[in-house]
């Protein structure tokens, strides 16, 4: 009972990173090779809502 409340646990977990960029930007300093700053973070971001945002959408 206590393994899959682990497990539960940690989907949770893998869940919440996803949905707040942790896991994307780990992946993004993985894929970079570059370490974690304030700057590289700002540049994630920044990236980020530039592409989410560059192209109009219509209707």
């Amino acid at each position: 009972m206590t393994a899959m409340l682990a497990r539960i646990g940690r989907m949770i977990l893998a869940l919440a990173r996803e949905l707040s960029d942790e896991a994307a930007y780990a992946r993004h300093l993985s894929v970079t090779g570059r370490k974690h700053s304030v700057a590289e973070w700002r540049s994630f971001s920044d990236l980020k809502h530039r592409r989410k945002y560059q192209n109009a959408k219509c209707c």
